[in-house]
């Protein structure tokens, strides 16, 4: 299978503005498909990370530190990643860097000259392209009239509509692309202006300069650019342009946007990716190029909860935390505010309108995200985010109109028909959050009052989390949920196994449906959940022919302790309903329907939902009287492992075959192939478990 993961360097030397710029024109045209990670030279040397790469992509800064970080051992790595078929961007310094040889303002204070050794252009980065750059302004920026030669694409001429060829492109200190030779393995898609001079000699005019070029490296290909394609008009302020040849340069960026968004998106098409389609369409709002997405209110009702005493005392405690008078009233709604790490804005929604909430106290509260420079780290901003907790009564559910993309009456009438009394009891849904478990694990104050078993669901989660520093992507169709479970510890019930029951009962929701048995569902030590995939050439970025399992799902699980009492909140993402990245759960019902001839049906994902929980309490009842060990039967007929013959990177490389897990501390048991008479336990929250070498190696924090 294809990687998933598109890599971004972050570490020295790079720019921490464009970086920020790159990260959300990246999210912005391949977060539907991809997960977008940030990384540092540690991953890139100590990680098994080009398994599940698809691009790695080194951002505008300065190229020499980047050689200090990476000369030697990685740039090997990445070199022979690409030649196999692996992708690599380089803009601006990233683009310096992947060519044979740097030399940049040749004969000045700032000069850089040398060979690099990633070498992907055959010949000479030159630059600067234009004078006047300096390190710490913009003066030395400008939007060219770039010219895209777009028979070098091979994309389909309809892309670019009535596009004009030439494109207002943002340019600060890249460089111009000559060849040594003209062997045929570069490619120019985009040209320069003929204002380009010679930096050794700048009354010498350089014609149709190559900006970007693309570079058949064996089985991959790198593009490198002196362009900055990834800076959008929205993201800079006018006011840092004050020079004769730039003070109009945002206004010219914003004309040609769509333009310029469409040449990105072709580059990653021409680079065998696959972007949103929406992030290269015309913009129907002309204030902004890419509008930050904006979070939605949180619906909360009771699913399996129907005691009306119950029901009502917990909406009473909800309402009674909320004793800040918030500045958004509207409509005659009361701004109550429950102070927590963010301002939740708590409203009661009424029965019979038609929207729970105003649309204009929503717009008041629900702002999208700042889309100007980000920090470095692009953690939480210092200004606190707000959000919006909507209490719903059965009879003042949302329709359709609210949470077009989630069906909530439909879910809870599936919560109440499987037999479950904890594990669902309340259901929030969001269409649009940051992410469903960072919601519950820092507004504490919050999860403290809502009822346990409360689920918490959302169709797109914009900082999805997985295990160790893995994004979570959010296709459509995945179910992404956060359960909240308080479970009092108990010797033969061992938190450390909660993991375990979690993932072993979305996948037993699946397979104990009658006729559903044989169904291709697997569960990954310790936590992934994955499927049988049946490559399909025109729907997935497969270069495989045969079919083989592959990641649809995965846990992660945060617990903090008081008093006895864990609080457990079960993050899970599970793919059901759309074939892309990988497959899914209705993939491989359909191709098991083909290959046998059977009439199963695909399974709604608020359908899901409900087996996934009630299973999940069904499971867990056992285990709290007779613990894991009448599971394990289940798990291993489940999960991919039995039997297999592993490497262990940290005992020298040694070799060892599965045997089992611990039915007490979920440790991997593996007995040494060398010394039969000795079984190492792995922990599972200390390694990395790589499916396709086989290899069990140390997780980096």
């Amino acid at each position: 299978m294809s990687g998933l993961n598109v890599l971004v360097y972050s570490g020295p030397g790079v720019s921490l503005n464009g970086r920020a710029y790159l990260l959300r024109t990246l999210r912005q045209f391949l977060g539907h498909r991809y997960a977008i990670i940030p990384i540092g030279a540690d991953t890139l040397r100590a990680e098994p990370w080009e398994t599940k790469a698809v691009l790695l992509v080194m951002p505008g800064g300065r190229d020499m530190p980047y050689m200090a970080e990476l000369n030697g051992a990685v740039n090997t790595r990445i070199r022979a990643w690409v030649a196999g078929g692996g992708r690599y961007l380089g803009i601006c310094a990233g683009g310096y860097y992947g060519s044979a040889r740097c030399e940049f303002e040749p004969g000045t204070d700032k000069q850089v000259v040398g060979d690099r050794e990633l070498a992907f252009f055959p010949g000479t980065c030159v630059g600067c392209a234009y004078e006047g750059f300096n390190y710490k302004s913009e003066e030395g920026a400008r939007a060219v009239e770039a010219t895209v030669e777009r028979s070098a694409f091979g994309v389909a001429e309809s892309l670019w509509r009535d596009d004009p060829m030439k494109i207002r492109i943002h340019y600060n200190g890249g460089g111009y692309f000559v060849p040594r030779t003209d062997d045929g393995s570069a490619r120019v898609l985009v040209r320069y202006p003929d204002d380009v001079t010679d930096p050794r000699d700048r009354t010498q005019r350089i014609k149709g300069a190559a900006a970007v070029v693309s570079c058949a490296v064996g089985r991959g290909i790198a593009v490198l650019s002196g362009l900055h394609v990834e800076y959008a008009w929205d993201f800079l302020a006018a006011s840092s342009y004050t020079q004769p040849h730039n003070r109009g340069l945002v206004a010219l960026m914003r004309a040609h946007d769509v333009f310029r968004r469409r040449l990105v998106g072709a580059i990653f098409l021409h680079m065998g990716l696959s972007p949103d389609p929406d992030a290269m369409s015309d913009c129907a709002d002309a204030t902004h190029s890419m509008r930050a997405p904006v979070v939605t209110p949180v619906f909360l009702a009771p699913a399996r909860a129907t005691g009306v005493a119950a029901v009502a005392s917990a909406m009473y405690a909800l309402t009674a935390m909320a004793t800040h008078r918030g500045e958004c009233s509207v409509d005659g709604v009361s701004d109550m505010v429950l102070q927590d790490a963010e301002d939740i804005h708590v409203v009661t929604a009424q029965a019979g309108d038609r929207r729970r909430v105003s649309a204009s106290y929503e717009r008041s509260v629900l702002t999208p995200d700042d889309i100007g420079p980000v920090s470095a780290t692009e953690e939480m901003p210092e200004s606190r985010h707000h959000s919006m907790l909507v209490l719903c009564a059965n009879d003042a559910l949302p329709d359709e109109h609210e949470t077009p993309r989630f069906d909530m009456r439909a879910a809870i009438k599936y919560m109440r028909e499987t037999r479950a009394h904890t594990a669902g009891s309340w259901l929030m849904y969001a269409d649009t959050t940051r992410s469903t478990q960072t919601f519950l694990e820092r507004n504490a104050r919050l999860a403290s009052h809502l009822p346990d078993g409360t689920v918490h669901v959302a169709t797109m989660q914009l900082n999805g989390r997985g295990r160790g520093r893995n994004a979570w992507i959010s296709p459509v169709g995945c179910l992404q949920f956060t359960m909240l479970i308080r479970h009092t510890q108990r010797k033969q019930a061992p938190v450390v196994m909660l993991q375990y029951i979690m993932s072993l009962a979305i996948v037993e929701a699946v397979t104990s449906l009658p006729g559903y048995d044989n169904l291709p569902l697997r569960l990954k030590w310790p936590n992934d959940l994955y499927a049988l995939h049946v490559p399909v050439s025109d729907s997935d970025d497969s270069t495989e022919s045969a079919p083989a399992f592959a990641k649809i799902g995965g846990i992660l699980v945060n617990s903090s302790c008081s008093r006895g009492e864990f609080t457990l909140l079960f993050g899970c993402g599970i793919n059901v309903a759309n074939r892309l990245p990988t497959t899914s759960i209705n993939s491989v019902i359909r191709d098991y329907n083909d290959a046998h001839a059977t009439r199963l049906s695909t399974i709604p994902v608020e359908r899901m939902l409900a087996l996934a929980t009630a299973k999940f309490e069904e499971l867990y009842r056992t285990f709290l009287v007779y613990g894991f060990e009448p599971l394990l039967q289940a798990y291993y007929r489940r999960w991919l492992h039995s039997d297999q013959v592993v490497t262990l990177a940290d005992r020298d490389y040694e070799r060892a075959q599965v045997v089992g897990i611990s039915a007490t501390d979920g440790q991997l048991q593996v007995r040494s192939l060398g010394s039969p008479r000795t079984v190492y336990s792995l922990q599972p929250d200390g390694n990395s478990f790589d499916m396709l070498r086989g290899l069990i190696s140390r997780k980096l924090q």
